[in-house]
């Protein structure tokens, strides 16, 4: 059970971390596609501060979306069948996405500014959907 907590930590903290980092990229991108210019050491140190401040903040939105969507993949694989690996998947791929929708409803605000693009929501659905599958990778025995 602590072993399937850790795993568990480590996959939101695997995702949040991507997240972050495909986040600062795609802001900075836009940012130099208006012509601002930004240096390496900008990049750079934007984006060791993202992955320290918006990690958190990401680990806090991804947590329970990845909570209840495990739980929604273990069940479906045991009602469905299939590949395990890929219910976990799925359910990453989709619970940041649903969870930002769920913010942006009931409180009116986007909390990523990447996710208001659907490139952008894309790139942190497939962040959270590799680590769900490090998450079913390592969980597979228990």
């Amino acid at each position: 059970m602590v072993k399937t907590v850790l795993r568990f930590i480590a996959a939101v903290l695997i995702a949040a971390l991507l997240t972050s980092l495909v986040s600062t990229q795609i802001i900075l991108s836009e940012l130099a596609g208006f012509g601002i210019s930004v240096s390496l050491n900008d990049r750079i140190f934007t984006t060791l501060t993202d992955l320290v401040n918006l990690g958190i903040t990401l680990f806090v939105i991804i947590a329970p979306g990845f909570l209840i969507g495990f739980i929604i993949a273990k069940y479906a694989h045991q009602f469905f069948g299939g590949n395990r690996k890929f219910w976990y998947a799925i359910a990453g791929f989709s619970s940041f996405p649903v969870t930002l929708y769920l913010i942006k409803y009931f409180m009116g605000i986007t909390l990523l500014a990447s996710a208001r693009t659907s490139w952008g929501m894309l790139l942190a659905g497939l962040c959270c959907m590799l680590a769900a599958w490090l998450y079913a990778t390592y969980t597979h025995n228990q």
